[in-house]
């Protein structure tokens, strides 16, 4: 396993600590959730909502922090549209989908509570060398919702597969996010032939293989609070699906807070506001009713077993400050699927594959050479793809 960090001013000391393993139950760096902030947070990114006296300093934190420097200030976020088209799931719902370029094929999965269009920077420029294929998950964003509420990880890998069918490619490499890395786990549980056979590469981004929620907990809060914590934000989201009118005006209220609590929870510390603002936006797109459906897929789940059983090329990449989808669950998902690389992104978030997206799409675009590249080459660059000796805090290594 070949571990690789992103480019930092950071000392490569400290980015070893940020990036150490940690038992999923270990105390985090991250500050408390409690009663005050009502802070919630969930295994696609950190949804917060919050009334109280403190709004109008929140409000003018907000403004200070959007009024930061921004590199990104001139991204079209949100604006990158592609060919359009729908599949028609095996039970039924509509999937909006897009693709845009030609070439290799590159299916994406988004996370929880975005669209397809958070993967801004892949649209932008992985279409000049392969065929990307995006598409918005069930209930969100473009796509329909299911008749029935079936919102599991079942559902969502028949979605998948639904979309790797239609693709029409014999191979394709499985780009995959959060609630979209569960999904494509679980799909390898479901129909292990599809990996390593149509899937020829999968790349795992801040993703987890079991509860995403004792993940974000241990993540975010104190090992003494973490029973206190999971039934509170178990309770809110069981609060979201009995009273969702209610919950959205809450929402709207704490708009403030919601920024906040996506930069808290889905960036590291010095984050673009262009980009904050954008995911902010998607997450406040998403229905309420929802969230509450969804949620429940995203606990009590445990593919470990699936781990060991993927023979492709792998890519797990991880923001060494993911508060949701900790380092020491990718790190464990690296050391048991065969022959995976680990890539952190230092100082990155949950939305790595956003603050990092220039390291990262290089790595993609490495592994999507090697995992689709014809017989005989794959062969050799299979080879030397597992051969790789660990590169630690090396620029572009």
């Amino acid at each position: 396993m070949a571990t690789r960090k992103s480019r930092s001013a950071r000392p490569a000391a400290a980015a070893e600590r940020a990036g150490a393993p940690a038992a999923p139950d270990a105390p985090g760096a991250g500050p408390p959730l409690t009663a005050k902030g009502i802070g919630m947070v969930l295994g696609g990114l950190g949804l917060v909502v919050g009334v109280g006296a403190g709004i109008a300093a929140e409000r003018a934190l907000v403004r200070r922090d959007r009024r930061r420097p921004d590199s990104e200030a001139g991204e079209r976020f949100g604006a990158l549209r592609g060919r359009p088209a729908t599949v028609t799931s095996h039970d039924g719902v509509r999937l909006h989908l897009e693709e845009l370029g030609s070439g290799p094929c590159l299916v994406f999965a988004h996370g929880f509570s975005l669209t397809q269009d958070v993967w801004h920077y892949q649209r932008r420029d992985l279409p000049a060398e392969f065929r990307c294929v995006f598409f918005d998950q069930r209930g969100h964003g473009r796509s329909g919702r299911p008749a029935d509420h079936d919102y599991s990880l079942d559902a969502l890998a028949g979605d998948l597969a639904a979309v790797l069918d239609w693709t029409g490619e014999e191979r394709v490499l499985l780009v995959a996010h959060s609630m979209g890395g569960m999904a494509a786990l679980k799909l390898a549980e479901l129909e292990p032939e599809r990996m390593g056979g149509q899937v020829a590469g999968l790349a795992l981004v801040d993703s987890t293989y079991a509860d995403a929620l004792k993940g974000m907990s241990a993540a975010v809060t104190a090992r003494g609070a973490l029973t206190v914590q999971r039934s509170a934000i178990k309770l809110a989201f069981k609060f979201f699906g009995q009273d969702p009118v209610r919950a959205a005006q809450l929402r709207r209220r704490g708009s403030d807070l919601g920024y906040l609590g996506t930069r808290l929870f889905g960036f590291g510390s010095n984050p673009s506001p262009g980009q904050v603002a954008f995911v902010d936006r998607m997450l406040a797109g998403t229905d309420i009713e929802v969230w509450a459906k969804v949620f429940p897929s995203l606990i009590d789940f445990d593919l470990s077993h699936v781990l060991e059983t993927l023979d492709l090329p792998t890519l797990v990449a991880v923001g060494d400050a993911d508060r949701l989808t900790p380092p020491a669950s990718a790190r464990h998902m690296a050391e048991r699927i065969p022959g995976a690389r680990l890539l952190v992104l230092e100082d990155a978030g949950h939305l790595a594959f956003l603050e990092e997206h220039e390291v990262l799409d290089a790595e993609l675009t490495v592994l999507a050479r090697e995992a689709l590249a014809p017989a005989r080459r794959r062969r050799r660059a299979v080879r030397r793809l597992r051969g790789r000796g660990a590169v630690r805090g090396a620029p572009g290594a």
